[in-house]
């Protein structure tokens, strides 16, 4: 290996012997090292310059800089591995706020990189991490619980990468799915928040009166198998068996899959349905199901409370209003959300301790170009809205085409038509078998469903020819439904928009000097519940007591925000617009340790919004004013998401 007088004095060494020479070979990468023109070392890859021949530090300069650039308001950087370092080096002297993230999944890329390049710049940066040999899932939550995938920009050079070509085309694809998955949910927010906020509002007391799914938790005898009704089109081959499968396994249906289900002649063991919106109901809505148990949402439509069956549980809540209240009174028990009813009806399966998961018609796709099984509300919906100027042929060709389309693998190997939102379920389910595959199995009783890797085909017949498990399912059932009281199960998904606190925060260190923070990704997922860290006693305060102390705290978030919000009107007025800085700081710091501040950003505009909203103000000449004016906005629609929960409490 070649040694580079210019390279002591390039990063300050006493000098070149400073360098090591003699390092195990075992642990360098096949790199040919050059020196450059510079009389800098280079390195080549299969015949391909990992960096500039003739000047590698001006070309990761240009590299930092504009991977900076590409993300409008970015606070860090992802490497796709990064040669010999030059391209990260320059970033941390350029950005030296940022996070800088390098993955690598061969360390002797980056060992190599050490053995000629001095990182005491990096390593000495306040916000630098080396993921070595880190699956990708670790990387991409390293980046959403730093910066943020909205605020992360990605630096790969191909030469560079090269090496692990497969491994960065995942990495790659699974930042995009998830930022798809952000802004899905961030829309979803947007659209629904105010019917989250309402139904909440509306079904505040079944928190304080219905116990939760914690009563079943690991209770699930080992030799009893789950079996998920989700209402794809292959549920129909099913349905036949379904009296006998319920003899021989614990039934979850989906809230879709009911109707099916009675026509059948079989009630579920358990029906979820956690989705809050109307049509949700619609699908349960006028049926009853008298031994079923309904696992549902305390932000669900109101309705649902009124259905016809042995028992309500609730899972623990997603939106900010019902995950304080259990934050004082206990957790009802957590339940992951991945975006259908079909990954809560997987997870409560492996939260009561299932060791086999079947699923029937949950196909994520559509075999034989249905949508949904024959008889679904879904179905029976295109059909009643049916007219000559709009047959049911047209509708349903509408939901089959309208929504990315592609042509997938089913269990074997043939083409069925999906799409990607059924593609991001189907990753779903594939990332939680994979988290639990030495505690759960699971599998599909159908070959023409979307193929989910990890997941096993089982024939139909497999199943009823094992035996019959009632008398465990009667224990099961005793057991828990005897049980009292509601334990804590920590910690609880929140879909809740951050984007009111992480603006605060960087409007605030811009405008006022603060501190400011790491801008908060716009959803969190698997957040903890507010003001919930661990484990908390169950009935740690009664629930009028925690209801009354949170209206009050929203009270006094209120009176905080306009207090704020006039001391920004009196700063832009001012002449001396810095005299109302000291005040605002006191203001803005009060908001940001509120414990209040999340419940009102489930109603308060998203990133997104925030930033039209933010376009339409006049431009000032004067940059603190200007900046006044968007902490007025800020103050100001706080004071409006407050006051829509005190409308509804």
């Amino acid at each position: 290996m070649r040694r580079f007088p210019a390279l002591a004095k390039m990063f300050s060494l006493e000098s070149e012997k400073d360098i090591p020479e003699d390092i195990p070979l075992h642990l360098l990468a096949p790199l040919e090292i050059l020196p450059s023109k510079q009389n800098i070392p280079t390195a080549k890859e299969g015949g391909k310059f990992l960096h500039s021949a003739y000047n590698p530090l001006r070309e990761a300069e240009q590299a930092a800089s504009s991977a900076h650039s590409s993300i409008s308001d970015c606070s860090g950087c992802l490497f796709f591995s990064c040669g010999l370092g030059y391209a990260a080096l320059s970033y941390a002297r350029l950005f030296p706020r940022d996070t800088i993230i390098i993955a690598e999944p061969d360390p002797r890329y980056f060992f190599t990189a050490l053995s000629l390049v001095d990182f005491a710049p990096l390593f000495s940066h306040e916000n630098f991490i080396i993921a070595l040999g880190t699956g990708i899932d670790s990387v991409v939550s390293l980046v959403e619980h730093t910066s943020g995938l909205k605020h992360t920009a990605l630096s790969e050079n191909q030469a560079q990468s090269a090496h692990a070509a497969d491994y960065f085309n995942a990495l790659r694809s699974l930042i995009e799915r998830n930022k798809r998955k952000v802004d899905i949910n961030a829309s979803t927010l947007e659209k629904f928040s105010k019917l989250w906020l309402k139904n909440t509002c509306r079904n505040i007391y079944y928190l304080r009166d219905l116990e939760g799914i914690s009563i079943f938790k690991d209770s699930c005898p080992p030799d009893l198998p789950c079996l998920i009704l989700a209402a794809g089109p292959s549920l129909e081959e099913v349905l036949p068996h379904l009296a006998e499968l319920k003899k021989r396994s614990l039934v979850i249906a989906v809230d879709t899959a009911l109707r099916a289900c009675l026509v059948s002649g079989v009630e579920p063991d358990f029906i979820v349905l956690t989705d809050p919106q109307y049509y949700a109901w619609r699908h349960i809505g006028g049926l009853k199901s008298p031994s079923s148990i309904l696992i549902t949402e305390s932000a669900a439509y109101p309705a649902v409370f009124r259905f016809e069956c042995k028992k309500i549980v609730l899972c623990a809540s997603l939106f900010p209003l019902g995950s304080y209240i259990e934050s004082k009174i206990g957790s009802k028990g957590a339940l992951v959300a991945g975006g259908s009813v079909s990954t809560t009806a997987w997870d409560f399966a492996r939260f009561i301790g299932a060791k086999e998961i079947f699923a029937a018609g949950l196909d994520l796709g559509y075999p034989g170009l249905q949508t949904h099984i024959r008889g679904s509300t879904f179905e029976e919906a295109i059909h009643t809205k049916s007219s000559r100027l709009s047959p049911a042929e047209i509708q349903g060709s509408g939901l089959l085409f309208g929504a990315n389309m592609s042509l997938e693998e089913d269990y074997s190997g043939n083409k069925i038509l999906t799409d990607s939102k059924m593609k991001m379920f189907a990753w779903w389910f594939e990332s939680k078998q994979e988290e639990f595959k030495d505690k759960i199995q699971s599998y599909s009783l159908s070959e023409k469903s979307l193929k989910i890797p990890g997941f096993k085909v089982a024939g139909l017949q497999e199943l009823l020819n094992r035996a019959e498990r009632l008398s465990e399912k009667e224990k099961f059932l005793h057991k828990a439904l005897g049980a009292r009281g509601i334990e804590s199960d920590g910690e609880a998904d929140k879909t809740c928009e951050k984007g009111f606190f992480a603006t605060l925060a960087r409007v605030s260190a811009k405008t006022h000097g603060g501190t400011g923070g790491s801008p908060v990704e716009g959803v969190a997922e698997n957040a903890s519940a507010v003001g919930a860290r661990g484990r908390l006693p169950p009935l740690s305060i009664s629930f009028d007591t925690a209801l009354e102390n949170l209206k009050s705290g929203l009270e006094e978030l209120y009176a905080t925000a306009r207090k704020g919000l006039h001391l920004a009107e009196e700063g832009i007025k001012s002449s001396n617009p810095q005299k109302a800085i000291a005040e605002l700081e006191k203001i803005d710091s009060q908001i940001l340790r509120s414990e209040y501040k999340e419940i009102a950003s489930l109603v308060f505009p998203t990133e997104k919004r925030l930033t039209e909203l933010f376009k339409n103000l006049p431009s000032l000449r004067d940059e603190v004013k200007n900046s006044l004016q968007k902490s007025k906005v800020i103050y100001k629609e706080l004071m409006s998401s407050i006051t829509q929960y005190q409308k509804y409490l």
